[in-house]
């Protein structure tokens, strides 16, 4: 049973026939974009599909950068333990617990972010509403 086709208290931001967007609770500020079908790869999308995906993901990507204020952004497509078609958008700060391996290393050092809970519902609400 995939994950993402029954997703368990995941807060949804935005939601579409082709994906919803949802607030993720491990970083804060981390976004998934996730398809509403079953797929594994871009190329199993049209062209048309996939532009309006890649569309949404840069559009968080600056909305992020303004709100957010990290020192860099990444954005990964692994799907490797859950081969369901999904977008990691990740704030990443240059003194963040990982930096600079990526959320899925080993630590490096404690941290405790400086993010805010007003700054993530300002971040949720310009994609909700954007």
């Amino acid at each position: 049973m995939c994950p993402l086709c029954n997703p368990i208290n995941e807060k949804v931001i935005k939601s579409n026939n082709l994906f919803r967007v949802i607030l993720v609770d491990e970083i804060p500020g981390f976004i998934r974009v996730i398809l509403n079908k079953h797929i594994a790869e871009f190329s199993d999308l049209d062209f048309d599909e996939y532009s309006e995906v890649m569309k949404e993901v840069y559009r968080i990507e600056k909305i992020m950068r303004e709100s957010l204020n990290p020192d860099k952004i990444n954005i990964a497509s692994l799907g490797n333990y859950v081969p369901h078609l999904h977008i990691h958008i990740i704030p990443r700060y240059k003194d963040d617990a990982w930096f600079p391996d990526s959320i899925w290393s080993e630590t490096h050092r404690s941290y405790r972010y400086k993010t805010t809970q007003s700054q993530i519902d300002k971040l949720a609400e310009k994609i909700k509403n954007g």
